[in-house]
């Protein structure tokens, strides 16, 4: 049994600022500030996209390795919850790029054609652009992370697997994750002459092995050796110090990348002591609202700094600290909205209608035999 509670609030809240981290990182260029030339951590905003993926890991092995373990875990039904979670989005963000794209051709404002290939649409529609399908950013450049998350959930019955044969051996399975990245950190520095970390459009999927499974292992790892309360601490502020330093001063990816896993495990575990007391707050909201913010913050700021620039006339090339606030503040609205009207709503209409289907055709099984 887990050690952790059900709801691990600090981890959603972390989602938040991984997610802020990845719009200041595509938002900086351009700020009239050059914050790049005082710190190098608004540049390494890419990471908190390994954030995430150890993150994954981490939650869906709380939420799904005892039932695996008790003989209880549907795959069909995970499948059914994963794509309801994801797609409806990830759609709807497509959609909003191609009416942008038209709307900006019905206007006369320039756009470059060549950053929407039709070509690479069908292996957007189906969430494997980021398998080596499609190596361009055109159809909402983040997406690629969501489809390399969706090769992650096809692929969590073997992750399941491994972690239920390595689970009086966590360390063990620690040390397979890391191993497995510095492997394909060598597979991909061959192929393509950067580290794992710079895997985006090209192959991301190679990026999510290895970290996904990272955040099962540092799961089982806190299973098996639960930290106290002051240890969790001391361990999360050691930990965000190191980070943030190995940020600022862009330390080797790989490095950074896999320093994001304490930060997970002392957060849950100080989670764990604090299970029972009050825990929502609005940057739990949030973190619950952070995967629109990921996946609307390119396509909102595109279309609201072309609008701007481009048809109002109210900026040139850069834009201002307060402007970009601003912007900031109708994107966090524009996510929430998005969250509220779109995402819990089709989220809750497909689990419905994909589970009265699959109980239906095994209904239809059952009377067959």
């Amino acid at each position: 049994m887990s050690v952790y509670p059900a709801d691990l609030p600090s981890l959603t809240r972390l989602r938040f600022f991984a997610a802020l981290w990845v719009v200041f990182y595509h938002w900086r260029v351009p700020w009239t500030v050059d914050i790049d030339s005082v710190t190098a951590f608004f540049a390494m905003g890419r990471f908190g996209v390994d954030l995430f993926f150890i993150l994954s890991g981490f939650v869906l092995a709380h939420v799904y390795v005892a039932a695996r373990e008790q003989g209880k875990f549907d795959f069909a039904k995970f499948i059914i919850a994963r794509f309801a979670r994801i797609y409806p989005l990830h759609l709807a963000t497509i959609v909003l790029l191609a009416l942008a794209a038209f709307g900006a051709w019905i206007v006369g404002v320039p756009f470059e054609r060549e950053e929407f290939p039709i070509a690479d649409l069908p292996a957007n529609l189906l969430m494997i652009h980021a398998w080596g399908f499609a190596p361009n950013p055109g159809w909402n450049a983040p997406s690629w992370s969501i489809s390399a998350e969706w090769f992650a959930y096809l692929a969590f019955p073997a992750y399941l697997m491994i972690a239920i044969a390595l689970a009086r051996r966590p360390l063990a399975l620690v040390t397979i994750a890391i191993v497995a990245f510095l492997v394909l950190d060598l597979v991909h520095r061959s192929l393509f002459g950067e580290s794992l970390p710079m895997a985006t459009e090209r192959f991301g999927v190679l990026r999510i092995i290895p970290e996904f499974l990272l955040g099962i292992a540092i799961y089982r790892l806190g299973n098996r050796y639960p930290l106290g309360r002051v240890t969790a601490g001391f361990v999360f502020g050691a930990s965000l110090i190191i980070y943030v330093t190995a940020a600022h001063l862009a330390w080797d990816d790989r490095v950074i990348a896999l320093l994001g896993a304490p930060i997970v495990l002392s957060l849950a575990e100080l989670d764990r002591h604090a299970a029972g007391t009050p825990k929502q707050d609005p940057v739990r909201y949030l973190g619950e609202i952070s995967y629109a913010i990921y996946m609307l913050h390119v396509p909102f700021f595109m279309i609201a700094f072309n609008l701007l620039q481009d048809v109002m006339g109210v900026i040139d090339e850069t834009i201002s600290t307060m402007s970009l606030l601003a912007l900031l503040a109708a994107m966090l609205a524009a996510s929430s909205l998005t969250y509220e009207w779109l995402e819990k709503p089709s989220r809750r209409a497909i689990r419905r209608w994909g589970n009265a289907r699959l109980m239906a055709r095994r209904g239809n099984s059952e009377t067959t035999r």
